[in-house]
């Protein structure tokens, strides 16, 4: 008989056990029994670009009719800049809460943990739509009360141009060869996070605020040796 009506045994057994070391060919854990919820969890690897793709357009379509191309721009550098502080701030403060109860170690588990345990799993690797909707509709009312109804179209847009490019960052950094030297180094600092580390370089899509709030590493991890690849 299942312990809990919701959660499943393998979720309990992973979340409350002792800490798993993280396996780049393990899978997470399925979390609810019904279906639905389960579902929720797991998002395709497209997925961002397919849902964002359009609402960033017409983001762009507004700022274009409301702003100069200067304004425009500066707006949607802005709204990229306060993306990467979301992102790293969601990371160190939310994702990486102290599990220090049942509740908790249950919660830090499938909100992060899981991505741990098993680094690779291509289900459970980007945001789901839930999750990132949920996300955009609070920035975009955080915009039009402090930058007015005209300005938060470009700052959305700008912030969800920022989203898509952690993402892409975040899946290269397990599933790719990156061939640039920015993708390289933004590969090697996000997996020193999770083969060395995890209490620093919390930032995926840029180092910036690891340096401003000094939890950036120059530590090298096993995988960042030549004779010793990333996992794949």
């Amino acid at each position: 008989m299942a312990r809990h009506p919701v959660l499943t045994d393998a979720l309990l057994d992973a979340a409350l056990g002792p800490e798993a070391e993280p396996d780049p060919k393990a899978r997470s854990p399925r979390f609810f029994h019904r279906p639905l919820y389960e579902r929720l969890t797991r998002a395709h690897p497209a997925s961002p670009y397919l849902l964002w793709a359009g609402p960033i357009a017409a983001c762009l379509a507004f700022g274009t009719a409301a702003h100069d191309p200067p304004r425009l721009l500066l707006l949607l550098a802005v709204g990229w800049l306060v993306w990467t502080f979301v992102e790293y701030w969601l990371h160190r403060g939310f994702f990486h809460l102290a599990p220090t109860t049942p509740a908790r170690r249950v919660t830090s588990f499938i909100v992060h943990r899981h991505h741990h345990v098993a680094p690779n799993d291509r289900d459970r690797l980007v945001a789901t739509p839930l999750y990132s909707g949920g996300l955009a509709l609070l920035l975009l009312g955080l915009y039009g009360l402090i930058a007015g109804p005209d300005a938060r179209w470009p700052l959305l847009a700008g912030t969800l141009l920022g989203y898509l490019a952690y993402e892409r960052a975040h899946h290269l950094a397990h599933h790719g060869r990156p061939r640039t030297a920015l993708g390289r180094a933004l590969r090697r600092r996000h997996l020193r996070h999770h083969f060395a580390d995890r209490g620093l370089d919390f930032g995926i899509s840029s180092p910036l605020w690891d340096l401003v709030f000094r939890t950036y590493s120059k530590r090298h991890a096993p995988e960042d040796r030549p004779d010793r690849p990333c996992p794949p």
